[in-house]
């Protein structure tokens, strides 16, 4: 037997991040909002995420013998 799970609207999949920094680091990515660090950390986590939440969406196709 052969099945395949699908997911039809990836894009609406809810996808929750949880984020531990120091106060002093919440003060600063308040403060800044650019380019500088921390936020550069909270865009990579995103993208790891996004990365992630792919592979399992769209892993590779192999077929069990």
């Amino acid at each position: 037997m052969k099945t395949r799970f699908m997911i039809e609207n990836p894009q609406e999949i809810e996808a929750t991040m949880k984020i531990t920094m120091r106060v002093k680091e919440w003060e600063e990515l308040r403060d800044q909002l650019n380019d500088k660090d921390p936020l550069w950390k909270l865009s990579g986590a995103i993208t790891q995420l996004l990365i992630d939440a792919r592979r399992v969406i769209y892993p590779e196709e192999k077929e069990v013998s």
